[in-house]
């Protein structure tokens, strides 16, 4: 799994960097022509909206690498040992399914005629190449979520959901000593006992 981590992570980074990189170069340099020499490259905003789009489908794979997704997460906050660790493990399993879902619709939906036969008005590219983002990102998602859910299986039950209730406490302006220091019957642990 370690292997997997590190593949999926290099090629998130890769696709993300190179992505915005190549955005913000022919952005600039559209910019720039059009300034000095009022030179205009027509296809300059087409590709670099197609490519922001395709670092967004990136990026949000390296946003769920850190679990870092928009989510609700009172019941682990709120759970202990084993019940966090299923309801993370559950939360999970919904992910992979979601992301799996996605994936296989949005290949599908490349496969479709439509795709091959409708051209971009620029740069005169075929659909699916736009499409192919939505795509490579959801499959990179489904992968991402299939070694979290791995990681969450292998972390002990003590230590699932730890760090949420830290931030969660973060974020209010307290830490776990000041909670124990208000409410004597909490000592900060979190642990079944």
């Amino acid at each position: 799994m370690k292997q997997l981590n590190r593949i999926l992570t290099s090629v998130e980074n890769t696709l993300a960097v190179a992505t915005l990189a190549a955005a913000a170069v022919i952005a600039i340099v559209s910019v720039v022509l059009r300034n000095l020499t009022g030179a205009v490259v027509f296809w300059a905003e087409e590709a670099t909206i197609y490519l922001i789009i395709y670092s967004t489908f990136i990026g949000a794979v390296a946003t769920l690498r850190s679990d870092e997704h928009v989510n609700i997460d009172i019941l682990p906050v709120l759970l202990k040992g084993t019940a966090r660790k299923a309801i993370t493990l559950i939360g999970r399993l919904v992910t992979i399914g979601y992301m799996v879902s996605l994936a296989v619709l949005s290949w599908m939906l490349i496969a479709e005629p439509f795709s091959r036969r409708t051209i971009t008005p620029a740069l005169k590219l075929p659909l699916w190449v736009l499409e192919l983002s939505v795509a490579i990102g959801f499959t990179l998602m489904a992968l991402r979520s299939l070694e979290l859910a791995w990681r969450t299986w292998r972390t002990p039950r003590d230590e699932i959901g730890r760090d949420v209730y830290a931030d969660e406490l973060a974020a209010a302006g307290f830490d776990q000593s000041d909670l124990a220091a208000r409410n004597p019957n909490l000592d900060g642990d979190r642990s079944d006992r």
